[in-house]
């Protein structure tokens, strides 16, 4: 999970201008994987380190610090590679991750959409207040993401609730102040949208379709780049859209909350679309660095074109294929599949790799087909 403030840096911290996919040159840092560059310097705020939080090597989590130079506004920028790319998914998981940081106190101050990097409309911002990390010591904290592709680029700036002008001016300067010279650019961003009730579901259970039909949906789906499909019943198509053009498009559409789950000792809700002109799908987003479990109708042909669905779970430059099942699984279901409980169901059938670079590499066990 995407930690919401930056980790204390030693005093004698330095910048290594060639650490893992970074290099820092002049006024500029950047992911030479994304072709993303941050500022050095941000309102208040200087970088003081680069590096990538997880998969040491490959580019695709990628983290800078900031700090100012009391050590009492600080700020991290995190360029991670996901595969179900979306800001306002990103903001539903973040919101949820600083509410449960910060205290019962946290209030948002204000939600907007700004530009990045000089494209306009393309930043979720948002501001809290009464933040505290310490009784007593109350404290303000701006977020944000840029999804550029598959990149997403997530901001944080916190400091002393005394200072909310310099936290917002430095969270300001780190979103002017990027650049995009990759072959990704900025994708137009749109608020969080939460309809009050979802439609009406089956919570029947699905059946689960078996070892050998789950591993043989496994390959196609993972021949399919990690796409998701909307059934349209009445015209009886499916269309394919692969991440990052998938449910709820950057925030075009809007979510619903189908339900709660229990797993791995906490509760998390069931995210849908509220318009059927959105397909049937079932998210639950297990963290704000772009984990997701999705339910998503299976990609067939011919007379069996949309019946079925297939569980996967998205991270960090990886799509992992679970379970198929007849229909939508029910939240009981899905609960087993998130937690692990249900085996069969959770157990992965195949795992493919994206890279920024375009290439991808298919994981299956051939018993699976057998």
């Amino acid at each position: 999970m995407i930690t919401l403030l930056a980790i204390a840096i030693p005093a004698s911290a330095q910048v290594s201008p060639d650490d893992g996919a970074w290099k820092v040159k002049g006024d500029f840092a950047m992911v030479t994987t994304g072709g993303i560059a941050v500022p050095v310097k941000a309102g208040s705020v200087s970088l003081s380190q680069t590096g990538e939080a997880s998969q040491k090597g490959k580019g695709v989590d990628n983290i800078a610090q900031y700090e100012s130079e009391d050590r009492k506004v600080f700020a991290t920028i995190y360029i991670f590679y996901a595969t179900y790319a979306d800001t306002a998914l990103a903001t539903w998981a973040t919101d949820r991750a600083i509410h449960e940081r910060f205290g019962p106190n946290l209030i948002l101050v204000s939600d907007t959409i700004v530009a990045a990097g000089g494209v306009p409309q393309a930043a979720t911002r948002r501001l809290y207040d009464k933040a505290e990390l310490e009784p007593g010591k109350p404290m303000v904290t701006a977020a944000g993401f840029v999804r550029a592709g598959r990149w997403m680029i997530a901001v944080r700036v916190s400091g002393p609730a005394g200072r909310r002008p310099e936290v917002e001016g430095a969270f300001d300067a780190l979103l002017s102040g990027m650049r995009f010279d990759g072959k990704d650019r900025p994708m137009p961003a749109a608020p969080l949208k939460l309809a009050a009730t979802c439609p009406a579901s089956d919570e029947k259970p699905a059946r689960f379709l078996g070892d050998k039909a789950s591993g043989s949906n496994a390959l196609f789906s993972s021949l399919t780049g990690g796409s998701i499909t909307v059934k349209d019943v009445a015209k009886g198509t499916v269309t394919e859209q692969a991440p990052p053009l998938a449910f709820p498009h950057n925030g075009t559409s809007t979510l619903c909350i189908r339900g709660k789950i229990a797993a791995g000792g906490a509760q998390w809700d069931v995210l849908a679309p509220a318009s059927a002109d959105d397909g049937q799908i079932a998210l639950v987003l297990l963290d704000d660095a772009g984990g997701t479990v999705a339910v998503e109708p299976l990609l067939l042909l011919d007379k069996d074109m949309g019946k079925g669905f297939v569980v996967k779970r998205y991270g960090i430059g990886v799509v992992d294929v679970l379970g198929s099942f007849d229909k939508m699984p029910n939240l009981a279901q899905l609960g087993a599949i998130v937690s692990g409980t249900d085996r069969r169901g959770a157990m992965i059938r195949s795992s493919t790799v994206f890279t920024p670079d375009g290439k991808s590499t298919i994981n299956i066990d051939p018993d699976m087909l057998k």
